[in-house]
């Protein structure tokens, strides 16, 4: 008979050290730390933790934030580095499977990428934002579908996406065919006006229908706002009006899409956490699958790539070879 695991989750509620790589890893493992303390196997972080997502491209031209670019640039994560170590130990000592979102710098552009450890320590996998959301675009390059893994492991399929790639139903589709169970839903945070397009409660919604939609478990991860963030990056009173009272929405929805767990008020920092039971996907699954008994692949379909897409493919060793001085001599 299939083992269907019963096991506890949390997801993060928390402000990053904003364009402070260091400070913000170390808070990182901290929070892996309470979480791993507390019990839980999945721990999921917000988006662009790691060092913070770049705000100020709502509040100005590309001018005006190019000195936040340059020290975003200075302390995003690279692969392998310092950052990468911290937050596999944390994982390692904990037990715990852990998803956080970075600003990652990979040869001379930045991506936005949910790494996933094992309760190992290995980075085993990591999942690109597809597309950059509006002015994100002047920040972050694309990710592919090769980095769009769910993982298969003893406490469930793991996956996840970030902020409004929630919103486009081909990712939604390309998921359910890799039959994920337990989704890492991380965000910023929303803006508190009632009926705003990033407000808690559009974005809720939409990680609501998602795990409906997909009959799964969904770690819901965001960030709150900071008096600290707004002196970082705010230089004008209109621009700290605009950052005010941003607010976080972290919680952990069923595949009904009810909140179960613990609650964190909006301007809390820590961990919601939940226990759940894999066994209630199947109902579901019984009444909609997506990708199975209840598509219609005869006329609507999604081809999936999952191969690797890079912009220059680079064939053979080109490196220079460097030549001693006697080799430089001989030569002649």
């Amino acid at each position: 008979m299939a083992i269907y695991p019963k096991l506890k989750v949390a997801a993060v509620q928390a402000a990053p050290v904003l364009l402070d790589l260091e400070a913000t890893v170390e808070k990182t493992c901290q929070l892996i730390d309470e979480g791993g303390a507390n019990g839980a196997k999945v721990i999921a972080f917000p988006e662009a933790f790691i060092p913070g997502y770049p705000w100020w491209i709502w509040m100005g031209n590309t001018d005006f934030g190019m000195k936040y670019y340059i020290d975003l640039y200075k302390n995003a994560v690279e692969i392998p580095g310092k950052a990468v170590q911290m937050i596999s130990e944390a994982a390692k000592r904990n037990s715990a499977y852990v998803c956080v979102s970075v600003t990652e710098k990979d040869g001379g552009s930045l991506y936005l990428s949910q790494l996933w450890f094992n309760p190992e320590g290995a980075l085993i996998g990591k999942h690109r934002k597809l597309k950059a959301t509006n002015a994100e675009k002047t920040i972050w390059g694309d990710g592919d579908g090769s980095m769009m893994p769910v993982f298969e492991t003893e406490v469930g399929n793991l996956g996840g996406l970030q902020c409004w790639e929630h919103l486009l139903p081909l990712n939604i589709a390309a998921m359910a065919a890799q039959n994920e169970q337990i989704h890492i839903s991380s965000w910023p945070i929303a803006m508190p006006q009632p009926g705003h397009l990033f407000g808690s409660e559009a974005c809720l919604i939409a990680a609501k229908y998602y795990a409906i939609t997909n009959q799964v478990f969904c770690l819901v991860a965001s960030q709150i706002w900071t008096d600290e963030q707004r002196d970082r990056i705010c230089e004008t009173e209109e621009q700290r009006n605009f950052m005010q009272n941003g607010y976080g929405f972290s919680c952990i929805l069923g595949p009904n899409g009810q909140e179960i767990g613990t609650h964190l008020e909006h301007d809390e920092e820590g961990l919601t956490y939940a226990e759940i039971d894999l066994e209630q996907i199947i109902p579901g699954k019984f009444l909609i699958d997506t990708a199975g008994h209840y598509s219609t692949p005869g006329f609507l379909s999604l081809t999936f790539d999952k191969s690797i897409h890079k912009p220059v493919k680079i064939v053979g060793d080109s490196k220079p070879q460097a030549m001693t001085y006697e080799e430089i001599q001989f030569s002649e």
